[in-house]
């Protein structure tokens, strides 16, 4: 009983937090910019966003293309859309609870593939560090861009002293970490399972070091990040007063999203609010022009990850009945 409410406490918060983000949103913005996003919505170029949304679709078929490299030194082939599938679905899910997703996606393809989830929720980790790197790498282009040359001369050739962590952080993480072993290992019905998981997790994990097509995958990385920039770039020429963006502003605008998506579910209510910050802030657009290009930006993206992701569910079930 404790741990459904648990679950559901998971589950409410977080899509709770986005609607009221969402609230916020549209109660704090005033009758000429509601006006404006009607306008934007009907009198958008969906030329535009319909490229933004085939960006969208080719970075998820690269992502489930890309997988197939981790998932061969494991001994599997499954076929591509047994992959696109999962991944879909993964998504998905992650739109109720962030980064559910993840456990989904394993758990639908092991259960179709006949294998083990722990093995594949190991490659999945495996991508997400390396997204977790390229994320990083957008983020410190994003940064140099914004710094004026002389600032960043100037931090660059700082002489101050690094600041020293609190005295309270080295043992509060070894008794953190003596915690967790004294709980692995004295709970015997928690220590089975978790050294199983472990233990398929780190095999999965190895799969990296196993890669035989290492210049495809990192090629397939390069372009799954690329579209997800290109896809700011291309839904901001849907709306006129939006085509003046600077590469600056897309790649602040696109970090500043990213982060908004791994705190609420999809996004939803920080996204606009965070992409539409940055563009007021700091490039000095008008609201209504920012709020207006941050909703559009994360509706489409959001329906169509909604619909792709509805399809999958249905097409891996006639599949798996098949």
């Amino acid at each position: 009983m404790k741990n459904q409410i648990v679950k559901i406490f998971k589950i409410i918060i977080p899509i709770a937090i986005g609607v009221y983000l969402t609230w916020y949103f549209i109660s704090n913005s005033t009758a000429t910019e509601r006006e404006y996003y009607v306008k934007v919505f009907k009198e958008a170029n969906y030329g535009w966003i319909f490229i933004a949304l085939l960006l969208a679709f080719l970075s998820h078929l690269s992502r489930a293309y890309r997988w197939k490299f981790l998932l061969h030194p494991l001994g599997y082939k499954p076929k591509l859309s047994i992959m696109y599938h999962s991944v879909m679905i993964g998504y998905i899910l992650n739109l109720t609870i962030p980064r559910s997703g993840e456990l989904a996606r394993a758990a639908y393809f092991s259960k179709h593939e006949k294998t083990s989830a722990d093995r594949i929720f190991g490659t999945i980790i495996v991508e997400r560090v390396v997204d977790l790197l390229m994320f990083g790498l957008v983020f410190a282009i994003a940064v140099f861009l914004q710094v004026d040359e002389d600032q960043f001369n100037a931090t660059i050739s700082s002489k101050e002293e690094p600041s020293s962590l609190p005295n309270w952080i080295l043992p509060l993480i070894v008794v953190c970490i003596i915690a967790v072993v004294l709980l692995v290992l004295f709970i015997e019905k928690l220590r089975n399972k978790a050294l199983k998981f472990i233990k398929g997790v780190i095999e999965g994990c190895l799969t990296i070091l196993k890669l035989k097509q290492k210049v495809a995958y990192l090629a397939h990385t390069f372009f799954i990040w690329s579209a997800y920039v290109a896809m700011f770039w291309v839904t901001a020429l849907a709306i006129p007063e939006m085509d003046v963006i600077s590469i600056n502003a897309l790649f602040a605008c696109f970090v500043a999203g990213a982060i908004a998506i791994g705190i609420t579910p999809g996004g939803i209510g920080l996204y606009p609010l965070m992409v539409s910050a940055v563009l007021v802030k700091m490039y000095e657009f008008q609201g209504e022009i920012a709020k207006s290009f941050s909703m559009l930006m994360w509706s489409s993206q959001t329906l169509f990850i909604v619909v792709l992701g509805i399809l999958s569910l249905f097409l891996i079930r006639d599949k798996k009945q098949i």
